[in-house]
Formats: structure tokens, sequence, C-alpha cells
């Protein structure tokens, strides 16, 4: 019998969803270099990596041009470093919609760029109650403020802060949930790995989506 744990769930995209770091790296090395003279390496991008779109491109970018032109140089080299699923990513959306959990995206990237990729990929949009980017709010993770329109969405569903969850692969991501009072699983598909989750404080954490379906369904008889 299925008794899912939670009403509502919450994922990141970049590195939770969606595989992301590997293709994005390479497309802001490639934007760095061909608008700016700029050789990104590692050790920059992991610096500023997490951070919502704008201060993400004015780091990489050494505050080269204006916001608006950086967003610009960035989006017309989308289609040129497409993103993947995850393993088993739409399977777990399908799966957890017919389990009538409402679903949401929280992403750091601006949502028409999000867009670009959530299209590509035939994401089904229409499963999700919410899609949020980093412009609906001025408040980014780890603040937990960050929340307040998904969560003001999901109270008028009738859905409590206690019933919801937050999936996302990055230590703020769970900072940002544990202060806005809702449940976080970590995915260790990004950069931090269970130790470094488990030492900040999180419970719950997998190696990939399909333990996170398992987990948020509670399958038992």
């Amino acid at each position: 019998m299925i008794r899912p744990r939670y009403r509502a769930a919450l994922f990141d995209a970049d590195d939770t969803l969606l595989v992301t770091r590997e293709a994005k790296w390479r497309q802001h090395q490639h934007v760095a270099k061909t608008y700016y003279g700029i050789d990104l390496d590692e050790v920059t991008l992991r610096l500023h990596w997490g951070k919502p779109f704008h201060e993400l491109a004015a780091g990489l970018y050494a505050n080269n041009g204006t916001e608006a032109e950086r967003e610009a140089n960035f989006l017309a080299h989308e289609h040129d470093f497409p993103k993947l699923y995850q393993p088993g990513a739409l399977e777990v959306i399908h799966d957890l919609h017919t389990a009538d959990i409402r679903l949401g995206i929280i992403t750091s990237m601006i949502l028409r760029g999000a867009m670009i990729d959530f299209q590509a990929l035939k994401l089904p949009i229409n499963l999700f109650d919410i899609l949020q980017g980093s412009e609906a709010t001025e408040y980014h993770k780890p603040d937990p403020r960050v929340f307040d329109p998904a969560l003001k969405r999901l109270a008028d569903l009738g859905i409590d802060r206690s019933e919801i969850v937050y999936v996302g692969d990055d230590v703020r991501d769970y900072y940002a949930a544990r202060d806005a009072g809702i449940g976080f699983i970590g995915v260790t598909q990004g950069l931090f790995t269970e130790s470094e989750f488990q030492e900040a404080g999180a419970e719950h954490v997998f190696a990939n989506l399909v333990q996170v379906r398992n987990f948020i369904l509670d399958e038992s008889d």
C-alpha cells in the first residue's frame, strides 16, 4: 500500500532533475572566452556554481558587460550545450503525479533559460503546479524566503509546510528548506557528497531520484 510521506514535492532543476554541470560549465567557458576573452577554470566555476544566474554570470565574466548582455550572450548558446535528464527523472515525475503529489521546480536559473531546457527535453510541465526561476523573488538559497511564492501557492491548495519536501543537490538547498520549515531530501548527483550533507545536518540523502521516489512514496504493506 502506498502512503506518501508528503503531499507536495519541490525540486531543484540543475544536477537534481537534470544533468547540468558538465554541459553548462562548458557553455560558460565558451561564453567567457568568446565574448570576454576569459579562460575559465574549474576552480572559478566551482566557486560561483549554485548562485542565482545574474550573480553567477557576473562572477564568471568578471562583471564585463551589462547584466542584460551577459544573460543574452549565455542564452544565445543554450542549444549548443544541452542538458539531459537524470536517470529515472521522467518516471519519477509521473509516479509522484500519479500518487496525487503536487509538483514544483525551484531553480536558481532565470526561468526563460530553464524553459529552453524544459522544452528541448519535452518536460511535461503540465504536471507541475509551480515553475519558479531566480527572477520570481529577490531572495535566493540559502535564504528560506526563496520558497515564499511556492509556499503561498501550496497554502492556497490547502497544503501545510509540514507536508512539503524540497529535493536538491546542494547544502544551500538544505539550509533554505530547513529554515523554511519544510522537509528536505539531498541527492549526491552534484558537487556535494553524502557525508557533506550529513555534516550539514541533512537526515535524508540518496544517490539518485529513483531512491528519492521510493522514500517519498513510502511503499510498504
